[in-house]
């Protein structure tokens, strides 16, 4: 029981680090403020995490748990088909409901500190390797690519993906946004399509 509540503790003290962090941005957000936000003693969070640091490593395993949901509607359809479709696939991995899932100055926040620090950079690079893993079991239950390289193609897709979330987060016009999305979307079905046809 009493691991229970350690565990909802922790989870309660991380999300309130969030919203905090999304609100007045991560380098403003103490673990006093967050106590204070809480209602809850500033020993208390500091009870269970000890430094800003830890709090920060915490903080990016929820990011991770947040981006997965990105999948769920590609792993519904696989319950019912054998394949993913394109669209569907597609559509989610470019979906701004990864910003309903986390907040882009936040995640940026701490990504940031990767540059200073090793253990942080350790958890970005474990995030990101789980994301890929995720999305190669996906690719993996397609039966389109059954025997083809898809841990290779799930890295080349998230370069992709990566890199245009980085490139359109700096664009405002919604029609010069929406016509870059669909080029860097085309260019992940192009990838799709090649690794369904090799080797046939």
């Amino acid at each position: 029981m009493s691991n229970k509540i350690s565990e909802e503790r922790k989870k309660e003290i991380i999300e309130g680090f969030y919203e905090l962090s999304k609100k007045n941005g991560l380098e403003n957000t103490s673990i006093a403020k967050i106590g204070k936000h809480l209602d809850m003693p500033p020993s208390l969070v500091m009870h269970y995490f000890p430094t800003k640091e830890i709090l920060i490593s915490n903080l990016i395993s929820y990011i991770l748990d947040q981006y997965l949901k990105i999948y769920e509607p590609v792993l519904k359809e696989l319950e019912t088909k054998h394949y993913a479709d394109p669209h569907t696939f597609v559509d989610k991995l470019f979906s701004r409901d990864w910003n309903l899932l986390f907040d882009d100055g936040v995640f940026y926040s701490c990504f940031s500190l990767i540059f200073r620090n090793s253990r942080i950079k350790a958890e970005y690079r474990l995030l990101h390797e789980k994301l890929r893993e995720s999305l190669k079991a996906i690719l993996d239950q397609d039966e389109n690519l059954r025997e083809k390289d898809t841990a290779l193609l799930s890295e080349q897709i998230f370069v992709v993906v990566e890199g245009a979330y980085y490139y359109l987060s700096m664009i405002d016009n919604e029609e010069v946004y929406n016509r870059k999305l669909e080029v860097f979307k085309s260019q992940v079905y192009d990838l799709l399509r090649k690794y369904e046809v090799q080797h046939l």
